[in-house]
């Protein structure tokens, strides 16, 4: 469990360093394009941690969809913001990335995001 909190640090060290120096994607630059056609709808179980938006540390289990190497979609109960990063443990093989939050969106009982891997993981879904 240590190594998902260390993991979850150096991405805010790193985060804030690029506020620093000027590197960090700002709100008025472009979403990435939309995920690669070869995507799977079905759904993959995956573990989530991360800080919500009051800063408090938060783990939870959610259904990713529409997924391929460069991220996917998900549901969380937990509210967070874009450009947050959260890092996500696939249920099924056990293997953990570090993603970026792209895009939220709040309806009256989920908050859904959209989210894509730091690098591509090509070998993150399977068995899903």
């Amino acid at each position: 469990m240590s190594r998902i909190w260390d993991a979850l640090r150096k991405a805010e060290r790193d985060k804030n360093r690029k506020i620093q120096t000027g590197d960090a994607q700002t709100q008025d630059d472009p979403l990435p394009q939309p995920l690669s056609t070869k995507c799977s709808l079905a759904n993959a179980p995956v573990l989530v941690y991360g800080y919500g938006t009051t800063n408090d540390p938060f783990h939870e289990r959610a259904e990713a969809f529409s997924v391929d190497a460069r991220g996917g979609r998900l549901t969380l109960t937990t509210a967070v913001n874009p450009g947050q990063t959260l890092l996500l443990t696939n249920e099924v093989n056990m293997k953990e990335e570090e993603c970026i939050v792209r895009e939220v969106s709040v309806d009256s009982c989920a908050i859904r995001i959209v989210f894509e891997f730091l690098q591509p993981a090509r070998d993150f879904w399977e068995g899903c």
